[in-house]
Formats: C-alpha cells, sequence, structure tokens
C-alpha cells in the first residue's frame, strides 16, 4: 500500500530554502532587489510564507547579513599551526576572494544602511566575532615583544583591506596589477605591525 500523505518539510528546511533563495535574488539584484515577494517568487512559494520565517524585509536581510559574516568568518580563519605571517596572509587573502567573488553580500554587509549598522543587533554581535578574528591574527603578529594594541591594529587591517576591495572593486584603483598591490599592501601592514 503506497502512503499518499503529504510529507511535511522541517520548519529549519523550510528556511534555509526561503534564505536560499534570498541569497539568490540578492546575488542577481542586490539589496534592493530582496523583497519578500521576489523571494517568495524565487523560492516557488506564497508570500505569506517568506512573512511567517522572517517577518518582513529587514528580517530578510538581517538573515542575509548573518549568513554573508559567516561566509567571510569561514574565509578568514585560517588554522592555527601556520605561521603567524603566513596566517594573517592567507586570512586578509580569504577576506578578499569573498569580497570578489560575492560583491553584493559584502556590500550588504559593509555599505550605508546594513543590518551592521544596530549595535545591539545579533547581526552586529556577529559582526564583532568576525572582526575577533582579525584581532587574534593581528595578535598574532604582535606575540614578539611588540607593544602595540591589537584591536587598533585590527582595525587599521580592516580600513586598508576594506579600501583595497572596494577600490578594486570599483575599478578605480592606479596601479596595474590589483593582485599585486595587495600583496604589497599587506606587507606593508605586517612589517608595521610587526614593528609595533
Amino acid at each position: 500500500m503506497v502512503d499518499n500523505r503529504r510529507r511535511r518539510t522541517a520548519s529549519d528546511q523550510v528556511s534555509a530554502a526561503l534564505l536560499g533563495a534570498a541569497e539568490t535574488v540578492l546575488d542577481r539584484e542586490g539589496a534592493k532587489g530582496v523583497t519578500v515577494r521576489a523571494v517568495a517568487r524565487e523560492a516557488d512559494v506564497a508570500p505569506m510564507g517568506v512573512y511567517n520565517r522572517f517577518d518582513n524585509k529587514e528580517g530578510l536581510l538581517a538573515a542575509l547579513a548573518m549568513r554573508a559574516l559567516d561566509e567571510l568568518g569561514t574565509a578568514i580563519d585560517v588554522p592555527t599551526d601556520i605561521e603567524p605571517v603566513e596566517r594573517f596572509r592567507r586570512a586578509c587573502h580569504g577576506y578578499r576572494e569573498f569580497a570578489i567573488r560575492h560583491p553584493a553580500r559584502y556590500a550588504l554587509i559593509f555599505t550605508a544602511g546594513s543590518p551592521l549598522e544596530d549595535t545591539s543587533s545579533l547581526v552586529a554581535a556577529r559582526g564583532r566575532a568576525v572582526f575577533g578574528v582579525l584581532v587574534e591574527l593581528v595578535r598574532g603578529l604582535t606575540s614578539g615583544g611588540a607593544a602595540a594594541d591589537p584591536v587598533e591594529g585590527a582595525q587599521a587591517v580592516w580600513s586598508a583591506v576594506h579600501g583595497a576591495v572596494t577600490i578594486e572593486q570599483a575599478k578605480i584603483g592606479q596601479t596595474v596589477d590589483a593582485s599585486t598591490s595587495f600583496d604589497h599592501m599587506l606587507g606593508i601592514l605586517i612589517d608595521g605591525i610587526s614593528a609595533g
């Protein structure tokens, strides 16, 4: 006998599928294109299904920002058994690769109007956790006795790396090869941080 009853999809699977659809819309159309209706259309569900999981567009964008921050965190989280300078370089390259590969996700978390702006939100807490990875990378470069504040150092690194990526994405760089310029910048940062 065949069981013809409908099987219900687990709630977390539905949420993940809707978030996947939202990410597809984000990658294709940017944050402005992420609407409840657009995500419902992409997921082939009724808009109420999206509202039930994410409340509204802001809820969708917050969930997408959390996912993007997790991806960025993974991109910069290099194994600790690697020598500190190489670990730092790999992490910074991971950051750049994430930004170049996923420009809409990167823009969602790092442009004006980002869900990160609400410093009391879970999204901002996740952002601080990702920043904490960078602080530890900088601390690894200063462990030889240099008396530098790793939080200030991490902020400087983030500013430089973000600036380099933004210039590259906008295609307004003044050098011939963005990758070579990025490596040169990392060398300057490493020398400066290591010197304290």
